[in-house]
């Protein structure tokens, strides 16, 4: 009895050994198969990873041609005056005028510019009297510069411009004409003059910004700056003084250089 006890003892313990090789294996299995499982996991997050980064690549790429296609067809379609936007500056000219020159007043009609006009005279200049106003399509730059226009300001040595508003409303070169007149500025021009109502370099103070509810000094500086950088163009150097309107608050006048002097 005793022996059959024993060797079933011993029986029982070569199972129980066995079962625990066997979870031991299993065990072994299934960390091997994690760990593989782990390493492909990483490697497939790599390979999206690289094909999401060349797939942007590739977008990105596609998006600029295009851009740049875009831009070279609306640059293609954009008026003459845009495309050489970027045209060699002429040298400067001495912008001192010689007795006797010939400038143009354009806005003379108002109490300032009469004023100007008289000035310039009794200093030996020749006047011509420029217009104040012109129709909207002179300064379109789909069409053709204004023969008109052209002809008033050839041979010109300066030209004056006494804007709308710098005279208590009375008269004065509109914003238009500024525009216009930028595209037919003459070679032989040495100076532009231009008397720009206060608040056009001021916009936010609330004072100017009430003046500006529909955009009218914005107008003005776009005018000015188009006209200035036409002036640099043929070699001319622009003043701006900017002029308190009647009734603006300070009163007076108050002048500033402006342009390329």
């Amino acid at each position: 009895g005793q022996a059959a006890a024993a060797a079933a003892a011993m029986q029982a313990v070569r199972d129980q050994r066995s079962i625990d090789s066997f979870i031991s294996d299993l065990q072994a299995e299934v960390a091997e198969a994690g760990e593989a499982i782990e390493r492909d996991y990483q490697l497939l997050a790599l390979n999206i990873e690289e094909q999401s980064a060349a797939f942007g690549r590739e977008k990105r790429n596609a998006m600029a041609n295009r851009a740049a296609t875009l831009l070279s067809e609306l640059e293609a379609a954009a008026p003459a005056s845009f495309r050489n936007r970027n045209a060699l500056v002429a040298t400067s000219k001495d912008s001192r005028l010689r007795r006797g020159g010939t400038v143009v007043v354009s806005g003379a009609e108002s109490e300032l510019g009469e004023a100007l006009s008289a000035a310039l005279a009794g200093m030996g200049c020749r006047l011509r009297r420029g217009t104040a106003s012109c129709p909207a399509t002179f300064a379109d730059p789909n069409l053709p510069p204004s023969y008109t226009l052209r002809k008033e300001y050839q041979g010109a040595d300066a030209v004056v411009f006494v804007c709308a508003g710098v005279d208590g409303g009375r008269g004065g070169v509109s914003p238009t004409l500024l525009t216009a007149a930028a595209r037919v500025l003459p070679s032989s021009l040495r100076r532009v003059l231009l008397l720009s109502p206060r608040g056009v370099e001021r916009t936010l103070q609330l004072s100017f910004a009430l003046r500006n509810l529909l955009g009218q000094l914005d107008r003005q500086r776009a005018a000015a700056d188009a006209l200035a950088a036409a002036a640099r163009r043929v070699g001319a150097e622009t003043t701006v003084m900017y002029v308190e309107t009647a009734g603006g608050g300070s009163g007076g006048g108050d002048g500033s250089g402006g342009g390329s002097g």
